[in-house]
């Protein structure tokens, strides 16, 4: 195979197609066109760079190439249609590439991609698009929120209606930033944090200790797959967001309880449990998947913790007996399927599938999850819920609904183990000693993501 820039485009271009023709997930796509290429490493990044930048902006992008158009995007072949938006991309939004290459190379591109005679149409239209992105997005009127941020117009309305104009705008505008990379420290280890950071720097991982937690890394650069490094191959750390710690952080089992996870793959916040509870005590891991739970096995054996037991099962269906599961636990995890919209600026994919009739599917089904699981808490116990999404239809108003057909429950505070760089920020003192959180991703390091916190007290 070359290794050229071309070969890149084309792989980004087998990519693109899956994902915005034919609704592929793009890190699976992207993972299998990879592997076993001889791309160099600059190439491949720039094909994952394009790939995420396309799909992340591909709103933004199609009302570009509308201007340009005699004709609507949808009317086109798929193939002259996915060409057309990689090649937008690369003049509109990627600094790195000379307008004038960006073209040159995606004509050439489509006398393999496009249908005999396509050329000319796509070599006009970028020729024709604004030479800046940005200015021409700064130009875009502000009541078209979804094309300066380039989401569809029913998401950017759902966060317009539940936060304000000017708070969803300054969310839009966080959501297109470039999302800071976690590793957690496995505290069950005993090397210490400097010494974990400065073997990932020796296979060319530059992480750094965060100061929210204090098992908590940021990596700032790396030109090497974290799943290669030495330091997590034997356990030593694992990849996970702020977010999805703070749920284990608050949560905060401790050894010798019996916890239930009832939606664990892939296991980041299943592990991270046992670790906190120094790998003492018990955890049923469940999940509807019985292959997503083998990763869960997986990251266990990978991280020597042994506390926990896996079991596929599908926990809108709790209420049932089910042998090896306890009747009462110390605490229960409700880490619900959700809508995502808190991690739009890591999965951009969630940009072209979500929308506001699958967010109503999906809350019956966390309230199901919620009905059943909260049937396991023994009294005096701990029933956690958490989301990555910003909704409060699937967030607050949940808990409301929940609380309200339960008062065996209720808030349980937790403004005392929000980590002291938190405490600064009143909005989220003022919520945690109310039992949840809101975490939204213009106000810090972290995704946008919900976390309740009840006690059983009857």
């Amino acid at each position: 195979m070359v290794k050229s820039p071309d070969q890149a485009r084309y792989i980004a271009y087998q990519c693109l197609y899956e994902v915005l023709e034919n609704q592929g997930y793009s890190n699976l796509v992207l993972k299998e066109l990879l592997t076993d290429t001889e791309l160099s490493e600059q190439d491949r990044a720039f094909v994952t760079a394009m790939v995420y930048g396309t799909i992340t902006r591909v709103y933004s992008i199609d009302a570009a190439l509308k201007t340009c158009l005699n004709r609507e995007l949808s009317q086109l072949d798929p193939s002259v249609r996915t060409t057309l938006r990689m090649g937008a991309w690369q003049v509109l939004f990627s600094y790195g590439v000379k307008n004038y290459a960006a073209v040159h190379a995606t004509v050439e591109l489509a006398k393999t991609t496009c249908p005999k005679g396509a050329t000319g149409l796509v070599n006009a239209v970028l020729r024709n698009l604004p030479e800046d992105g940005k200015a021409w997005l700064d130009s875009i009127s502000k009541r078209k929120l979804g094309v300066r941020y380039s989401l569809s117009n029913e998401i950017a309305g759902c966060l317009v209606k539940w936060y304000g104009s000017a708070r969803a705008e300054s969310l839009m505008q966080a959501f297109l930033q470039t999302p800071p990379f976690f590793l957690r420290k496995n505290i069950l280890r005993q090397a210490k944090m400097e010494d974990l950071c400065a073997a990932l720097n020796q296979d060319h991982v530059s992480a750094t200790p965060n100061d929210v937690l204090p098992y908590a890394m940021v990596v700032s650069n790396s030109t090497t797959n974290i799943a290669e490094t030495a330091s997590y191959r034997s356990g030593e750390c694992s990849v996970q967001s702020l977010s999805a710690m703070l749920v284990g952080h608050l949560a905060a089992p401790k050894p010798g309880w019996n916890v239930l996870d009832t939606c664990s793959a892939p296991g980041g916040k299943t592990t991270h449990m046992a670790e906190i509870m120094g790998n003492c005590g018990r955890i049923d891991a469940l999940d509807a998947s019985e292959i997503r739970l083998q990763l869960v096995d997986e990251a266990a054996s990978r991280m020597g913790i042994t506390c926990i037991h896996t079991m596929p099962y599908d926990c809108t269906y709790l209420t049932e007996e089910k042998e090896m599961l306890l009747s009462e636990y110390d605490l229960v995890l409700c880490d619900v399927p959700c809508s995502g919209l808190g991690l739009l600026h890591r999965k951009p994919d969630i940009r072209l599938s979500m929308n506001y009739e699958k967010i109503q599917d999906l809350i019956p089904i966390q309230r199901e999850i919620l009905e059943n699981s909260c049937l396991r808490v023994r009294k005096g116990g701990i029933l956690m819920y958490s989301t990555c999404t910003i909704d409060p239809l699937e967030n607050e108003e949940q808990i409301q609904c929940f609380l309200e057909d339960h008062p065996e429950f209720v808030p349980e505070p937790f403004d005392t183990l929000l980590p002291e760089t938190m405490r600064t920020q009143t909005r989220l003192v003022q919520e945690a000693s109310c039992g949840r959180i809101t975490l939204l991703p213009d106000e810090g390091e972290w995704d946008g993501f919900f976390i309740a916190k009840l006690r059983r007290v009857q």
